[in-house]
């Protein structure tokens, strides 16, 4: 059955910005909640026109790419607490995120693909993005593009053109701390992904977990380039002693659900994760959307892949599964050669 794409022109750019100040202020309607939705739905024609390239120019069979459309909840969250001032022009209500075996295989990949495509659609972001050379203090580290869709205008995507999407560029690595900080934040009841300096002795662990992990495993510095190796050790000890956030994470046992056998899929999180796949795009967002109107609390999220194994990969912070986290930092030697620096 043919995909049943949403159109932005189906939505007034208007009425998308009165929705996002109206959810801002805490004054919207039902009928503002579903603008958003749609809104957000009608990024998937894009969201799927990249991934369908991407994945063209993957050549190694150790890269995990996934696509998906923001949560509602993360949405308002980036309104309300002013991260995102409009709406109409939030650049990653679609992304991809691609995870590579190490930063090589990573810039790799990156600059053929910016040979490529960016003659064709319009790359907005010009390095702005770039955690990998410039850490977050909180630990963030990665890469990211946002691209502006553009075909001729007698294309059958032309009804997209403007739309955007980002792309994340991370590495295994930096992956399992950034699942490690999400999987924490849920049990602690925290918000280090959205710098809210809840608990700074928390966000401080997490941080030099970020630099402990760049420098053994990666050669690089993290967001702590000032600190010594035995400062980053002795203090991130001295830290866990008091908190035992990894233990916490040690201690954890992944989710066992199994992941059906469909690219379509939405994962849930109430309690516990249900995972339900289903035969086209359209019916997965029906779905998901239907879920996010009656049970807001609930966590859900619609993925696209091609296996089920890329999807308990790349959203392990569903399935609870901070191994890699935890095993990387077990193997935490700090090396002795010097540490490396630019990756562009």
């Amino acid at each position: 059955m043919a995909a049943v794409w949403v159109k932005p022109g189906d939505l007034s750019q208007n009425a998308v910005k009165r929705a996002g100040k109206r959810i801002a202020d805490g004054s919207q309607s039902e009928e503002d909640e579903k603008i958003v939705q749609r809104w957000r739905d009608s990024h998937a024609y894009v969201l799927n026109t990249f991934q369908s390239t991407l994945r063209r120019w993957i050549q190694n069979d150790d890269v995990t790419l996934v696509q998906r459309l923001k949560r509602l909840s993360t949405i308002r969250d980036k309104l309300v607490t002013g991260r995102a001032a409009d709406l109409s022009t939030m650049h990653d209500l679609a992304g991809c995120r691609l995870i590579f075996p190490d930063i090589d295989t990573l810039t790799s990949f990156r600059s053929r693909f910016h040979s490529k495509t960016t003659a064709r659609h319009e790359r907005v972001s010009q390095g702005k993005y770039d955690y990998l050379n410039a850490p977050k203090s909180t630990g963030y580290r990665g890469i990211h593009d946002v691209y502006r869709y553009r075909v001729a205008a007698n294309s059958s995507g032309a009804s997209w053109n403007g739309l955007r999407v980002e792309i994340q560029y991370r590495t295994q690595a930096q992956h399992a701390w950034a699942t490690a900080v999400e999987i924490s934040d849920v049990l602690d009841n925290a918000r280090i992904k959205f710098d809210r300096g809840v608990n700074e002795r928390r966000e401080r662990l997490f941080a030099l977990c970020s630099e402990v992990i760049a420098r053994t495993h990666e050669q690089r510095y993290g967001p702590l380039q000032q600190l010594t190796d035995v400062e980053v050790l002795d203090e991130l000890n001295a830290i866990e002693a008091e908190l035992g956030v990894i233990a916490r994470l040690k201690r954890l046992a992944a989710s066992a659900v199994e992941v059906p056998k469909s690219k379509n899929l939405v994962l849930v999180f109430a309690e516990e994760l249900e995972v339900k796949g289903f035969r086209s795009m359209k019916q997965a967002l029906d779905y998901r959307n239907q879920v996010e109107f009656l049970n807001p609390a609930w966590d859900s999220v619609f993925v696209r892949a091609e296996k089920p194994a890329e999807v308990a990969g790349a959203f392990r912070n569903y399935f609870r599964d901070a191994e890699q986290f935890v095993r990387l930092l077990a193997a935490a030697g700090i090396p002795q050669q010097e540490l490396g620096g630019s990756t562009t």
